[in-house]
């Protein structure tokens, strides 16, 4: 029996197109030009497609206490640069129809997956790490990209939300508020929780004489997740008649710093509080 002996490689000759410019070649097998390319260095390299822990601690400290405004902005300094996942899909651009009268698609782009909120708006989906977009259930492909260049793709899309590892443990939905304060870099805090807001619904509320006290609350225990941001609680002298809560909402949405500061609210009139 013989046994072979692994030896040195035969030496063979590049092809033409894998030789480069050391063979007199100047562009790439499309035709374009080496000369004059950046080729900048991948600054997600040896990532292990987990995420950042600081993250992950921010996320979960703000699902056990969703009334804690410092849990809310929390998220948003921990996201301050963090590498996030954005899932993206094939999307046909063009289609041609054969003589059977099937459809394919000739060319396709990359798309940021799109969900629609409960009240109707657009919603962007990101992730903190690949498990989570895994466990998802979706055949996106994990795109990873900051924090900050994924909200304003987001914004640019025409998304008011963005929401943080739906379906996991500690989903977190970045609102409209919080994310256009995210991407400027400015302080932020829950409508629920904001001096400014009180301040304003009250010197609305001083327009209408059956408003007799106006409080801020969260508008319900998964407010860092769906739903309306704020419940605005009337106290009342009486009860108002449908037209005077109508002209009460119009007088909210007319004013531009409340509108500046609160994503989404509801009206509860409380009596007792009058």
């Amino acid at each position: 029996m013989t046994e072979d002996t692994p030896g040195a490689p035969e030496s063979r000759d590049l092809p033409a197109h894998l030789t480069g410019m050391t063979a007199g070649n100047t562009a790439d097998s499309a035709g374009v030009p080496w000369e004059g390319r950046d080729l900048k260095p991948n600054p997600f390299s040896g990532d292990t497609g987990l995420a950042e822990p600081q993250l992950t601690a921010a996320l979960d400290a703000v699902t056990a206490a969703p009334f804690d405004p410092a849990a809310h902005r929390g998220v948003l300094t921990a996201l301050r640069g963090a590498r996030v996942y954005a899932p993206v899909l094939p999307t046909a651009v063009e289609h041609t129809t054969d003589e059977r009268g099937l459809v394919h698609d000739n060319s396709s782009e990359m798309a940021m997956v799109r969900l629609a909120a409960d009240d109707g708006r657009e919603c962007t989906p990101c992730f903190s790490d690949i498990p989570a977009l895994t466990a998802w259930g979706t055949a996106a492909r994990p795109v990873p990209i900051e924090a900050e260049r994924l909200c304003v793709a987001a914004i640019e899309e025409g998304a008011q939300l963005v929401v943080i590892d739906p379906g996991s443990a500690h989903p977190f939905l970045l609102r409209r508020t919080a994310l256009w304060a995210f991407v400027q870099d400015q302080p932020w805090t829950p409508a629920w929780a904001d001096g400014e807001v009180a301040r304003a619904a009250g010197r609305i509320a001083g327009q209408f004489d059956w408003i007799a006290r106006v409080g801020l609350a969260p508008a319900g225990r998964s407010v860092h997740l769906a739903g309306p941001e704020l419940a605005l609680v009337l106290g009342v002298d009486r009860l108002p008649e449908p037209g005077e809560t109508a002209a009460l909402r119009q007088a909210l949405s007319a004013d531009a710093e409340f509108v500046e500061r609160v994503d989404s609210m509801v009206i509860s009139i409380d009596p007792a509080l009058g």
